[in-house]
């Protein structure tokens, strides 16, 4: 449970470290992406269509707050993955982008993973698959913790040499041997996928085997919980439109969207999105997000600045 403080208590804790690996770790992230051909998008913080996280079963109820700017209402933004499916359409075929969001969730615990404002790296690929978003993943992590483990802050933190490829399961195989991700996550030793998982409208429907997804978690062991969400995208008119039927959204609040998709300007693509203080705070081994956030914002808490 986070300590509510003030100004002072906030100002006088130790982050100093903290600060410095999260410095070292998008340096590693970025050189990353840029050295694997990548463009680097600036990221976008209003918008009139944003991520609804819904009808993802694992998220809590939420609402994104909306500003009048010149006469139109536009949202805070949830994540950039609509914004992704556009910058591929536009032809930049491999893009990132550090992407501040907000969610204001509403939470009946503090789990001490979850922060209301904060920033993911968000990547996507065109004509990717999901084989191909994963191994990059995984590339990416093996060669992080190996960087990190060099690291002087980081003490007697022992990252685990992890190997490839991660270990997978289905979300219906997490649900049967452990009951859900945040036991399998207690128990796992090292960083695994769930896949398969029932979520938003974007992610795409397996064409063989409907009722089933071609999406991925990727999950930190010692109850760390999930750090990277993605999958493969929708791009087909018919099915965006379908499934934004069933799930209740309004097709009005998303028009931009099916104007694209109704044009047939989106293409195939896959990504995913990793957050950067969850990843963070895995690697100094911090048992809360608010100690990694010089500024916290845990829902339910107030803010101190």
């Amino acid at each position: 449970m986070v300590m509510i403080m003030n100004a002072v208590q906030l100002i006088s804790r130790d982050i100093e470290k903290t600060i410095r690996v999260q410095t070292k770790l998008i340096d590693y992230l970025t050189d990353f992406f840029v050295k694997k051909g990548f463009k680097w998008l600036l990221p976008v913080m209003l918008s009139s269509i944003t991520d609804p996280l819904w009808p993802d079963p694992a998220s809590s109820k939420m609402r994104a707050p909306e500003i009048d700017a010149y006469g139109t209402r536009l949202k805070l933004m949830h994540s950039m993955i609509l914004h992704k499916q556009f910058a591929i359409a536009m032809g930049l075929e491999k893009i990132f982008v550090l992407s501040p969001n907000i969610r204001l969730e509403e939470r009946d615990r503090d789990d001490g993973r979850h922060a209301y404002e904060f920033t993911q790296i968000d990547f996507e690929i065109a004509y990717a698959t999901m084989d191909d978003v994963m191994s990059l993943i995984e590339e990416l992590i093996v060669g992080l913790f190996k960087e990190a483990r060099t690291w002087e802050e980081l003490g007697e933190r022992d990252l685990p040499k992890v190997k490839v490829p991660f270990k997978r399961f289905t979300m219906a195989e997490i649900e049967e041997e452990f009951g859900d991700d945040e036991e399998a996550s207690r128990a796992m030793e090292e960083p695994f996928w769930i896949t398969d998982i029932s979520r938003e409208f974007y992610d795409r429907e397996d064409p063989k085997r409907p009722g089933h997804f071609r999406n991925y978690d990727l999950i930190l062991p010692e109850g760390y919980g999930e750090v990277s969400s993605g999958g493969e995208r929708e791009w087909e008119y018919e099915a965006i439109l379908r499934k934004l039927k069933e799930s209740g959204l309004s097709l009005r609040a998303f028009r931009p969207y099916l104007e694209v998709a109704k044009a047939g300007k989106l293409k195939p693509s896959a990504g995913a999105g990793i957050g950067i203080e969850r990843l963070v705070r895995y690697i100094v081994g911090a048992k809360h997000i608010a100690e990694v956030q010089p500024f916290p914002r845990v829902p339910g808490i107030p803010a101190v600045i």
